[in-house]
């Protein structure tokens, strides 16, 4: 009971250190100070457990004296309480800082434009500000399509604009035509590139002969050049305008489950190559590449500029055994994937334009690899120019 009354009450451990220690235990005894494990570790170190209230009437004894006095440890309900306290301040302050950081996601910090060259940048923030796209602005404030279809509007030099929100991000992607003026081409029709379903559609001259959600193949007429003016008569010029569509791209790659590893034998061989002009002079024999690892080295000679350049070439050999190697799943499956890509990428595909990804791993029919199958959906402009 006494130990659990004095841990409750909270105790320290202190070391005292100095000539006269004696009389000032004696002091202590005299105030009824209650020292607990008291250990003498030389004449004049003392080690002591002693109340935290009793700790605070050593000080006073300790004035004129030349003993320091230092504390080793802390115990009890009043220590364990006070870090419980400062623990419990830091959580809270976490969870307010948490809670902070979600109230600031809900708004736009950082806008992002990419794909213009030609469009002047400040009347392209006048544009957005406008339209109410600004650094602070509350996400769900945005209205991407409407933006989209604004800034199609107002720059006519834009042929395809996108506004994608990453949390507290938005990209800004647009694509510039190539500078083909109305008057600069002859009449002709906009036809799809590829097969698609139609999302958007802005005609800017001509008639449209799909809407949103149709399917469309490759080939398809999707703007007609033929049209009414104000005056209801039939014109046929450049058809012109922007249709956007979810194309699907597939990309396949392929990974090996097992790769041959050179294994050294030990054996090495070396041999000399003198080179004048054209003409190579071998010293030693040369050993085949599908057994051995080559590393050169060389030196090249000048003898002035109007004679043959010299070339002395060392030809280090490493006789090696390849060895089969088992390659993870996983690794085989990455590696195929990252070919797959490449594929999309080589077929003009960028990763900021994917709106869905779906990807099939099947095994090779030998057994000794993986094929990836990897399927992206994009938002493009499908419209392709023809002249009539």
């Amino acid at each position: 009971m006494t130990s659990l009354w004095m841990w409750w009450q909270g105790y320290v451990t202190v070391r005292l250190r100095g000539p006269g220690l004696e009389r000032l235990l004696n002091k202590m005894a005299e105030l009824d100070i209650v020292l607990q494990r008291v250990r003498r570790l030389t004449g004049d170190v003392v080690i002591i457990r002693l109340k935290v209230k009793d700790f605070r009437l050593l000080r006073p004894l300790l004035w004129g004296t030349q003993i320091n006095v230092s504390i080793l440890d802390k115990h009890g309900a009043p220590f364990l309480l006070g870090r419980f306290r400062l623990r419990a301040f830091l959580a809270i302050g976490l969870m307010l800082s948490l809670l902070f950081v979600m109230y600031l996601s809900n708004f736009i910090w950082f806008i992002e434009v990419g794909g213009s060259q030609t469009l002047p940048m400040e009347a392209l923030k006048g544009a957005v500000w406008d339209l109410g796209l600004r650094a602070g602005v509350v996400r769900s404030t945005i209205e991407p399509r409407a933006i989209e279809a604004e800034l199609l509007k107002r720059f006519p030099v834009l042929a395809w604009a996108q506004i994608r929100v990453k949390g507290v991000k938005v990209d800004i992607l647009l694509t510039e035509r190539d500078g083909l003026e109305s008057g600069d081409t002859g009449p002709g029709h906009l036809y799809a590139a590829s097969n698609g379903v139609v999302t958007e559609i802005l005609v800017l001259r001509g008639t449209a002969h799909v809407r949103d959600g149709s399917t469309v193949r490759k080939g398809d007429m999707l703007i007609s050049g033929e049209y009414y003016d104000a005056w209801g008569q039939k014109q046929f010029g450049a058809a012109q305008g922007v249709v956007k569509a979810r194309v699907w791209y597939e990309g396949i790659g392929e990974g090996a489950l097992a790769k041959w590893e050179p294994v050294p034998t030990g054996r090495n061989h070396r041999q000399y190559a003198f080179t004048i002009g054209s003409i190579t002079i071998p010293i030693g024999k040369s050993y085949p590449r599908n057994t051995h690892l080559r590393s050169d080295q060389e030196w090249h000679l000048s003898l002035g500029r109007a004679l043959v350049p010299l070339r002395l070439a060392k030809i280090d050999y490493q006789e090696v055994e390849y060895i089969k190697v088992l390659v993870p799943r996983e690794e085989a499956e990455k590696t195929a994937y990252v070919h797959a890509w490449e594929s999309l990428l080589q077929q003009g595909v960028r990763e900021e334009q994917v709106l869905k990804e779906r990807q099939t791993v099947d095994f090779m029919a030998d057994g000794n690899g993986i094929r990836v199958t990897v399927q992206v959906e994009v938002l493009d402009d499908i419209g392709l120019f023809f002249t009539h």
